[in-house]
């Protein structure tokens, strides 16, 4: 809890997560603490280049102020700041690339509840995580922030939108005119994906388009289940081929078919590894939630496939350190590096698959030659105060699974021959999350039950939704 203490601001450790700053508003993350993150990031940017800042924010109602904050205390340090506005996080990484300069900050909640905002890095070209997400708490608790005489500046920049609808024109060509149902879920993507739309002559129709932080039809959160209702409603009564749901700052999406089936990140994945893989082998990355279908895929059609920790940051380390051409992730951020840039990009992903589509004459054929298994979406277990890293902590030294293959890069992920089980701390919010998948309805059960035990050793008040 930010608080004023004798001498200083206490911030709390708790929103120094492990690829982003993020916490509650007004209590944990405020104006006076987004100063004070200003102070370390401009003291951490100082030492790395002399690049100036690109600032970017999503449209929460907070994030204004919290973005003025940072610029304040940037321009204090001494750093040129750049302000692209009120864009998608994928916009804030395009800007770096257009107008090569290696500092980023995207003020953004992501998929997280109305009353949560952070912040997103790149610092040097590094989008940063962990250890380097802590050097900043260091700073602010040492109060070692660098001092300059001169102040910086600040410079609007309102071209990045038009530039980033130019780009993608010349990159993707979309054929026939499937009809698509967007819903943006107010968040900030509504007037991009609405601009992007008009430029391809889509035929498209989005819900929820106005920007409204207070997010009144559903929370911005579309790897839930509850909050794809409304979008299946209206596919329905639209008679529209596909729908796409966008996260609250458009860094990810969801695609849902016209019968209401929802195709998770991970199939999409194995549809886009198919398509790159023919024409251009290398290694694809990916984060230890996703299917065994995916491996198998990209070895059946020569890829190289390479698991990794849940998490952009962690997906885009990877992804550089094995030069790979495709990453992606379960909770829907998926990472082009083929004729792209290698960030992750929601309303991209949504145009490179409308491209697939749009050239088969059968485009749901696609969708029904995917590989067919029991699977779960996300399940999240609340626990206070952040408690579910001591619990997970215990899980991993006590649980007993035998017979099987255990992977611990990231919680632990417990393999069968017939299915596996996840289980792995989220880094977002205070919640263990799971995600199971099986060969058939008795295998899940059998592998379920076998972690519900497992959880009820180590807290035996555990309210277990499975």
């Amino acid at each position: 809890m930010a608080l004023r203490g004798k001498d200083r601001l206490l911030i709390s450790k708790d929103i120094f997560r492990a690829y982003d700053i993020r916490g509650k508003y007004p209590e944990e993350v405020n104006s006076d603490v987004f100063n004070q993150i200003g102070l370390a990031l401009a003291t951490k940017i100082s030492s790395k280049n002399s690049d100036p800042v690109i600032i970017c924010r999503d449209g929460r109602i907070s994030s204004k102020e919290l973005a003025d904050s940072l610029v304040d205390a940037l321009v204090k340090c001494g750093i040129r700041v750049i302000d692209i506005g009120e864009l998608p996080t994928p916009l804030m990484n395009f800007s770096l690339h257009k107008l090569r300069i290696k500092n980023g900050l995207m003020i953004t909640g992501s998929h997280n509840p109305k009353n949560y905002n952070g912040v997103k890095m790149v610092i040097d070209n590094l989008t940063i995580y962990g250890e380097h997400i802590q050097e900043l708490y260091n700073l602010i608790e040492k109060k070692e922030f660098v001092k300059k005489d001169k102040k910086g500046s600040y410079l609007k920049n309102t071209s990045i939108a038009n530039d980033y609808i130019q780009y993608v024109k010349e990159n993707i060509n979309i054929e026939n005119n499937l009809k698509v149902v967007i819903d943006c879920g107010n968040g900030i993507t509504g007037p991009l994906v609405n601009d992007i739309c008009e430029s391809f002559s889509l035929n498209y129709k989005i819900i929820n388009e106005s920007v409204d932080g207070n997010f009144p039809n559903h929370p911005p959160d579309p790897t839930n289940p509850d909050n794809l209702k409304q979008i299946k409603k209206v596919l329905q009564e639209s008679k529209a081929d596909i729908g796409i749901a966008f996260d609250g700052d458009g860094d990810r999406m969801i695609l849902v078919k016209n019968d209401g089936q929802i195709i998770w990140p991970d199939q999409l994945m194995i549809i886009f590894s198919n398509k790159i893989l023919k024409s251009q082998k290398g290694k694809i990355v990916f984060d230890i939630k996703c299917s065994k279908y995916l491996s198998d895929s990209i070895l059946k059609n020569g890829g190289d496939p390479i698991v990794s920790r849940t998490g952009h940051s962690f997906i885009k380390k990877s992804m550089a350190e094995n030069n790979a051409i495709l990453g992606g992730e379960m909770s829907g951020h998926i990472f082009f590096n083929d004729k792209w840039f290698g960030f992750d990009d929601g309303v991209y992903t949504f145009l490179r698959i409308m491209e697939i589509l749009s050239k088969e004459k059968e485009y749901n054929k696609i969708f029904d030659d995917l590989p067919q298994s029991m699977t779960t979406p996300e399940i999240a277990i609340e626990f206070k105060q952040n408690n579910h890293f001591t619990f997970m902590n215990k899980f991993v030294k006590l649980a007993e699974f035998d017979n099987c293959q255990k992977i611990d890069i990231d919680g632990l992920k417990v393999i069968y021959d017939d299915g596996w089980g996840l289980i792995r701390c989220s880094n977002t919010t205070s919640c263990v999350v799971l995600r199971f998948e099986a060969d058939n309805k008795n295998s899940m059960n059998r592998i379920k039950s076998k972690f519900r035990d497992a959880m009820l050793k180590i807290d035996k008040n555990l309210e277990i939704p499975f």
